[in-house]
């Protein structure tokens, strides 16, 4: 479910990120790194609590909402962090460490969700939709700053996620 939502993602991202149009403003490309390095600092922190809850069974709607609502606020303070910075050309080094940053996070959200999902709780499906919501902001967001981002965090996605979104992309490409 949550990886359908991620095709769906990808696919939206790529779409319309071609009609924005941001003017370039100078910037670092430790600025988006940092950014990302923050997201994935806040995600590390609240991810495996979610993972434990599930793992000793102790998951459920009330106490699982509130560490999801705190990835999508993470979600959300990295791409208001990430607005205003404008498209840059960015170092191939920086955006392959972006990409694989990216990739990460994105593995990780996946594997927390779809362990909650598992556990058929009440109410989950609207938590996730809501990640799913701030994930493809976040995405486009970053796709306007470094354009070509999303091609190579496919291919650094692993088994059916990775898939899906690579066959979703090269619809879009013969479209």
């Amino acid at each position: 479910m949550f990886i359908s939502r991620i095709a769906f993602v990808a696919l939206t991202v790529f779409t319309f990120t071609s009609a924005l149009v941001t003017p370039a403003t100078k910037r670092d490309d430790a600025d988006v790194l940092n950014i990302l390095t923050t997201l994935k600092g806040s995600t590390d922190s609240i991810l495996p609590q979610i993972d434990s809850l599930v793992a000793n069974k102790q998951a459920s709607s009330s106490n699982l909402t509130p560490l999801f609502d705190q990835v999508q606020t993470a979600l959300k303070t990295a791409t208001s962090s990430l607005q205003g910075l404008g498209a840059n050309k960015v170092k191939r080094q920086t955006s392959d460490e972006l990409s694989a940053l990216l990739a990460e996070i994105i593995k990780d959200i996946n594997t927390s969700a779809t362990g909650a999902n598992s556990s058929t709780l009440f109410g989950l499906p609207g938590i996730v939709s809501a990640i799913t919501l701030a994930l493809e902001t976040l995405l486009i967001e970053l796709n306007v700053i470094v354009p070509g981002i999303l091609a190579s965090v496919v291919l650094l996605l692993d088994g059916v996620l990775g898939v899906v979104v690579g066959l979703l992309l090269t619809l879009l490409a013969i479209l």
